[in-house]
């Protein structure tokens, strides 16, 4: 059950109606989110006061969960919310019916770009981009393609560096697949697997967890440390995957909290 509009808006000081993100809003049972790859609402963001008993500790690129039953937590003060699967999870096919979105793309990335030196937590962006890397042959034959669009790739990735932030690069033979913030490929096991959220991916609406933020003087929105920006597409307004905040920039505007360590849960 969805809660109602006065459970997510208030009255600011500045007397205008602001939304109350779910970190905010009331706490739910630990069981009540949906699997992640379940169509059950997932209620990403949103405080539980209790993991369930039989949790297991997990550690991705230097992060901590805590996971159960298909559902991840990460600490936020001193309670949990749930969050999204960390890069790199796998699950089978078979585990059901899964008929997640495919995912269209206003650009994809012809070309390799360096990188300076990113933090540990990033460093799959890195590595998804050096695999992207190698199959240039194969993008390059594919410049019939209506978002092979060097220009707008290249415009989005000078307005990315300058805003702080690292591109995952996509390229045009792989099929991506989308879900309430979270995008997966089919990998060479076939499996689908969680991965970085790639730069040029369009979706239609934002999952509930967003933030809206400024950056240079200009609005964009966050889910995790993903930043989209609105843009038209063929006349048709999307959200469009910008970068990844990644080191200082990432810190500032991180809403997680040691305030429990996972260590005193034992």
């Amino acid at each position: 059950m969805r809660e109602s509009r006065n459970d997510f808006m208030r009255i600011g000081d500045d007397r205008n109606v602001h939304r109350i993100p779910p970190r905010e809003r009331d706490f739910m049972p630990y069981d009540r989110p949906g699997h992640f790859w379940a169509h059950h609402p997932h209620y990403y963001g949103y405080r539980v006061n209790y993991l369930p008993p039989h949790y297991r500790r997990l550690t991705y690129w230097g992060i901590d969960y805590c996971f159960y039953d298909g559902i991840y937590y990460r600490p936020y003060g001193s309670y949990w919310v749930v969050c999204r699967p960390p890069f790199g999870v796998c699950i089978d096919l078979a585990i059901s019916d899964l008929m997640f979105r495919s995912v269209r793309f206003a650009y994809y990335h012809n070309t390799y770009r360096l990188y300076r030196a990113i933090d540990a937590n990033n460093r799959i962006i890195d590595e998804q981009n050096r695999i992207i890397a190698q199959n240039n042959a194969t993008i390059a034959a594919q410049n019939s393609t209506f978002a092979l669009n060097s220009t707008r790739a290249n415009n989005a990735a000078t307005l990315a560096d300058r805003l702080g932030l690292v591109q995952s690069y996509a390229y045009a033979n792989q099929p991506y697949y989308y879900q309430d913030g979270v995008f997966y490929i089919v990998n060479s096991n076939g499996q689908y697997e969680v991965i970085v959220p790639p730069a040029g991916a369009l979706v239609e609406e934002l999952p509930d967890d967003y933030d809206t933020i400024t950056l240079d003087g200009v609005d964009y929105y966050k889910v995790d440390d993903t930043v989209y920006r609105t843009t038209l597409v063929e006349g048709k307004p999307y959200l469009e995957v910008l970068g990844q905040m990644y080191g200082k920039l990432a810190q500032q505007y991180n809403y997680y909290s040691n305030g429990v360590t996972l260590n005193n849960l034992y």
